[in-house]
C-alpha cells in the first residue's frame, strides 16, 4: 500500500518503482527526473516518460482518458503528441501506469518566445487542435454533464468577484451545448511544447473529454496565451473556427463550465487567476462585459 502522504515528485520513493517498470517493458534504465508540477507521479527517463495514476479521487477517470487519448493519437502522425509505448500497473489494479515517448523542446512558458514566434506557435497550435477535434472521440473519454454542474459552488473557489459569480447561472442559461468532439481540455502553457520557435507537441491528456469544442478555449487563452487576444485570433484563424457573433459570450460560458468541471478532476483549479491579474474584475459590472473584454476578437 502506497501512502497518500508520499509526494508525487519524490524520486527517492518512486525511483525503484519506475526502474521496475522500465525493466518489465524492456526499456533502457535511466535516472528518473520528476515532471514539472505534476498531478500524478510523472518521471522523465531518458527518451520516455512514465506516469502513474492514483492518490486522487479522479485517478481512474484520468488514467482511462489519457490511455484512450494517447492510444488514438498514436495512429495520427500529423498530430504532435507523445506515442503510447506501454501500460500496466504496479500491483493488480493499483497504481496503473502509462509509458509514452518524450516530446522534444520545452514548455511554452519556459521557451522565451519572441512576439513573432508566439504568433506563429499560436497558429500551429490552432492547426493541431483542429485536427484533434476532427477525430471521433475515442472510447474511454468521459462525457461530462456540464448542465449538471454546480456553477456557483465552483466559481466561489475562483478569482471571480462575488457580483460576477452571482450572474453565472443566468448567463449560461441560453447557451447551447454542441455535439461532443475530442477535447484536450487542459492546454495550459506547461502542456504545449516548443523548440526553436516551433510547436513540437502537446502533453498530458488526463483531462481529455468528449465535449463541446468551446470547452478547449479557456485554458489556452487565459494561461498559454496569457489573455493576449492577438494570439487567440491567430489560433482561431488557423483552426478555421466558425464565425459566430456570439463568440465572446459563448467562450466565457464555457470558461465557467471549465472551472466547474475542473473541480471534478482536480483538488483545486482557478481558471480566472490570470484574468483577475489583467482585468479590473471588481469594476466590470456584468459577465457580458467580461466576455467582451476577454474574448472580443
Amino acid at each position: 500500500m502506497i501512502s497518500s502522504s508520499v509526494q508525487v515528485g519524490d524520486v527517492g520513493f518512486w525511483g525503484p518503482h519506475v526502474a521496475g517498470i522500465l525493466e518489465r517493458h524492456g526499456l533502457p534504465d535511466a535516472a528518473p527526473v520528476a515532471g514539472f508540477n505534476p498531478t500524478y507521479p510523472t518521471f522523465l527517463c531518458g527518451d520516455v516518460v512514465v506516469k502513474l495514476f492514483g492518490g486522487s479521487p479522479n485517478w481512474r477517470e484520468a488514467h482511462s482518458a489519457e490511455r484512450a487519448a494517447l492510444d488514438r493519437l498514436s495512429t495520427e502522425p500529423e498530430i504532435l503528441t507523445p506515442g503510447l509505448l506501454g501500460w500496466g500497473s504496479l500491483s493488480g489494479e493499483s497504481w496503473p501506469y502509462l509509458i509514452s515517448g518524450l516530446v522534444p523542446g520545452v514548455a511554452w512558458h519556459h521557451a522565451g518566445l519572441s512576439a513573432p514566434e508566439r504568433l506563429s506557435a499560436a497558429a500551429e497550435l490552432g492547426g493541431q487542435v483542429r485536427r484533434v477535434h476532427a477525430l471521433p472521440p475515442p472510447d474511454g473519454l468521459p462525457r461530462p454533464d456540464l448542465r449538471g454542474l454546480d456553477l456557483t459552488a465552483a466559481l466561489v473557489r475562483s478569482s471571480l468577484p462575488p457580483h460576477l459569480v452571482a450572474q453565472a447561472d443566468d448567463f449560461v442559461e441560453g447557451i447551447g451545448i454542441g455535439v461532443p468532439v475530442f477535447v484536450h481540455a487542459d492546454l495550459v502553457a506547461a502542456h504545449a511544447f516548443v523548440r526553436d520557435g516551433r510547436l513540437t507537441g502537446v502533453i498530458d491528456w488526463g483531462d481529455a473529454v468528449a465535449a463541446d469544442p468551446y470547452l478547449e478555449l479557456a485554458q489556452i487563452h487565459r494561461d498559454t496565451f496569457d489573455c493576449d487576444k492577438a494570439l487567440l485570433r491567430a489560433f482561431l484563424d488557423a483552426y478555421n473556427w466558425p464565425d459566430d457573433a456570439g463568440f465572446p459570450r459563448r467562450a466565457l460560458a464555457f470558461a465557467l463550465f471549465r472551472q466547474a468541471h475542473g473541480l471534478t478532476q482536480h483538488h483545486s483549479i482557478d481558471v480566472f487567476v490570470p484574468v483577475a491579474a489583467r482585468f479590473p474584475l471588481q469594476d466590470i459590472a456584468t459577465l457580458d462585459d467580461l466576455a467582451t473584454e476577454l474574448f472580443g476578437v
